[in-house]
């Protein structure tokens, strides 16, 4: 594109040598566009723009090497001021596009309440994640939880103090974690952390970590304490797993850890 474009120019250029229209300077704002195109933002509209208007205006006078009359002067000030219009109404519409699209991108695989991936997203991740750890020899381990009796939260206080309680859950493990862990909101009440390049043991201690700051953070919802903790199954990656196996024998920790008393880590 960028080659376009100065491929572009020097065609204007020979056109100007010998067909001298000021408004052949149109032209160059078409392949501005395409390279706001490669890069839509306002910096880049701005420098394009400036440059085109002072490449027009400079060959204008080098091309020409002669006073230009005022008539021809009036002619070039509105062909450039056509080409900016033009083209930063073009550059703006794309800039806005672009950002919608990555706006609607990032909603398909963010969940909405509390802000962190969701189960979309692991999907694409361990699609190459897992062909990663296989090809490396590199440990993963994966945490389940779900929040202790959550149902009976929604039931005592209302859905929004439910909303609130996944919200602080949230945002405590987020606070816990590496920059490299993937955190998701699976449905429900159900979150899982992925840990890559971690061994089970190492994982097994955050976890701990993280049900204890849980257990020991105030849940205040109208005035009222609200006391939350989770119940976390855990598990390394087995070599030929794929994720639905990987995540199965995480949730049979989980089932593991609930049925012994919730409010506890248990590791498979």
């Amino acid at each position: 594109m960028y080659l376009l474009f100065l491929a572009s120019l020097a065609l204007i250029f020979i056109l100007n040598v010998y067909v001298s229209i000021p408004t052949l300077w149109l032209l160059l704002w078409i392949p501005a566009i395409a390279v706001v195109i490669l890069n839509p933002t306002r910096k880049a509209t701005m420098i394009i723009g400036m440059v085109c208007t002072v490449l027009m205006v400079v060959a204008e006078f080098v091309l020409r090497q002669n006073f230009i009359h005022p008539e021809e002067a009036v002619q070039l000030l509105v062909t450039g001021a056509v080409g900016w219009a033009v083209f930063l109404m073009a550059s703006l519409s794309l800039i806005k596009s672009r950002k919608l699209i990555k706006r609607l991108r990032g909603l398909a695989l963010t969940d909405p309440l509390t802000d962190i991936h969701n189960r979309r997203y692991l999907e694409l991740y361990m699609e190459k994640a897992i062909p990663i750890c296989q090809r490396n020899d590199d440990p993963m381990t994966l945490i389940i939880f779900d929040i202790d009796h959550f149902k009976s939260i929604n039931d005592s206080y209302g859905h929004n103090a439910g909303d609130m309680v996944l919200k602080k859950v949230a945002e405590v493990v987020k606070r816990m974690i590496r920059h490299s862990d993937v955190f998701i909101r699976t449905g429900g009440e159900e979150f899982i952390i992925l840990l890559p390049s971690c061994p089970l043991q190492q994982g097994i201690k955050l976890a701990e970590r993280i049900r204890k700051e849980i257990e020991s953070t105030s849940f205040t919802y109208k005035e009222t304490r609200i006391w939350v903790t989770v119940s976390m199954g855990i598990t390394e990656y087995i070599r030929g797993q794929d994720l639905h196996q990987f995540i199965e024998r995480a949730d049979q920790a989980l089932y593991r850890a609930k049925n012994s008393g919730r409010n506890r880590v248990v590791a498979i």
